[in-house]
Order: C-alpha cells, then structure tokens, then sequence
C-alpha cells in the first residue's frame, strides 16, 4: 500500500570523504565520490540536483562549472554526454546569488553499445559529479557546493514496503 508518492523515490547525497557540503577553493577540479548504478543506485534514469551558495571572500566574479562523469570500472572516469555529443553539466554564476542546476539522465542499467552518441545505448555503471570552481580577486573566496542523485526505481519497481506506515 502507498501513502506517499515519495515512497517509489531514491535519493543520494553526493560526497566526498563522506562529507556531502563542499567547501571549493582554488580552481582545481573536485571529484565527488561516485554512484554504482548496478548496486547501490539501481534507477532507470535519475535528475542530477546541484546547488551552489553565494561565493564567500567578496570575489568580482565566482562560478561553479560541474559535469557529470561515467566510468566502466570505478578507476578511469570519462565526461558523460547527452544524445546530442554535449557533455552533461553547466556553469553557475554565484557571484551574487545561489544557484540551482539540474539534469535528467537516461539510460541507467543499459549496457553501452558504443561510444559516438548517435549510437544507442545506456550509461556506464559508475557515476560521479566534479565541480570546478572560478574566482576573480576577493580574499580567500570559497563556494559551498551540494549535489544528489535523485531518482525513481529500476524497471519501475515499486520500491519494497516494510511497514504500514508511509517511508517518508
């Protein structure tokens, strides 16, 4: 029995040395943990949810670039791309407001069939969000940044019910 529409949704924080907030700094890339879309993640398509706070130390110009990132084995990382060849991300200016920034993912659970995008197929089994921060002048300028995996059950299983009461 359902009692909540949110009862058939995985959720997972992104982190880093289990910390799901970052702090960036600099302008080196931060690779995020990754997701096992075969094992801990199992989803038909998920929305990428990042968000990046103001920028901190009174920086003329901050940005977060993030991109999604596929692996077949957890070690070698490649930029994910969309059917049309573009790599999955975007830029946020935070240089005076939060931002939000989503994408939707297909294809999770299929194996890949090739590597030019006008070939069929799905997402490799391993995923993982890296953030590059920007700053121009400030002190010290940092950005908070978060992002998570949200999506709905594989094969649009119901996800199990345990109890009578709703899983939210």
């Amino acid at each position: 029995m359902r009692f909540n529409p949110y009862d058939d949704v995985l959720e997972q924080s992104v982190t880093a040395s289990s910390v799901a907030i970052q702090s960036l700094t600099g302008s080196s890339a931060v690779n995020q943990d990754s997701i096992d879309t075969l094992q801990s993640f199992i989803a038909d398509s998920i929305m990428v949810h990042v968000r990046a706070e103001i920028a901190s130390g009174s920086p003329s110009a901050a940005t977060v670039a993030w991109k999604l990132q596929e692996s077949d084995d957890n070690s070698t990382f490649a930029d994910a791309k969309d059917n049309t060849g573009t790599v999955i991300g975007a830029t946020l200016n935070v240089h005076t407001a939060a931002v939000d920034s989503y994408a939707r993912v297909e294809g999770l659970g299929l194996q890949p069939t090739g590597t030019a995008p006008t070939i069929p197929g799905g997402r490799k089994r391993y995923l993982r969000l890296v953030y590059t921060p920007a700053f121009t002048g400030g002190t010290s300028p940092a950005i908070l940044t978060f992002g998570s995996f949200i999506g709905s059950p594989a094969n649009g299983q119901p996800l199990p019910v345990r109890t009578t009461v709703s899983n939210t």
